[in-house]
């Protein structure tokens, strides 16, 4: 079961994903990777498809639909005076992307070859960002934020666009995870939806 854990204090920081388990997570394994997490932070999350029933003890905490790329993809260019090119440095990535996500974005993220970091320029200065991870084959579009200023007119698409054509030009699967709200964004990019996947909090911490 993949686990990681960030030096960030929110619960999706923290997570254990059985995705690719069939049926619900064994009793053993939700107590090893709850031992594992709770040894490094008290909020994490478990990760499962919508399928999967919730072991006890745990509530949803946040559901994500995951979509995938069915091409072709709908190319968005950006608006007029906005440039949409490869991030210069982390700095300029979190001017964007916020500056508290720091973990997520380090000069070892920069320098890895499974990493894509992309920003939105307007008159120079980042106005959105946008990442493309390289797993498993796949290629997983996130980190989509345009600062408040520059929102809705067009960027998160274009951002999202552009992240998608890097993702498809070096994988054959290329998907994210989208809320209700961006959902249809991407649908008119050409995603599909695929299935929920849901964030369980154990019960005791379900209202933090």
């Amino acid at each position: 079961v993949p686990c990681m854990t960030l030096p960030l204090p929110y619960p999706w920081a923290n997570q254990a994903r059985p995705l690719a388990l069939d049926g619900p997570v064994p009793a053993a394994v939700v107590r090893e990777v709850a031992g594992w997490l709770t040894a490094r932070s008290p909020q994490w999350t478990l990760v499962v498809r919508a399928e999967q029933p919730a072991p006890p003890g745990f509530l949803p905490w946040a559901v994500l639909p995951a979509l995938v790329l069915r091409p072709p993809l709908v190319d968005v260019p950006p608006p007029d005076g906005v440039q949409v090119g490869p991030a210069a440095s982390p700095a300029e990535f979190l001017a964007a992307y916020g500056v508290e996500l720091a973990p997520l974005v380090t000069e070892l993220h920069f320098a890895s070859p499974y990493h894509r970091h992309l920003v939105a320029r307007v008159g120079g200065e980042p106005a959105g960002c946008a990442r493309v991870r390289f797993t498993g084959g796949t290629a997983y579009v996130s980190a989509v934020t345009v600062r408040e200023p520059y929102r809705r007119k067009g960027l998160g698409a274009a951002l999202s666009a552009a992240a998608s054509r890097i993702g498809a030009a070096e994988a054959d699967v290329v998907w994210l995870h989208a809320t209700n709200e961006s959902r249809p964004i991407y649908e008119r990019l050409g995603y599909e939806y695929i299935d929920d996947h849901v964030l369980l909090v154990r019960q005791a911490n379900s209202a933090k």
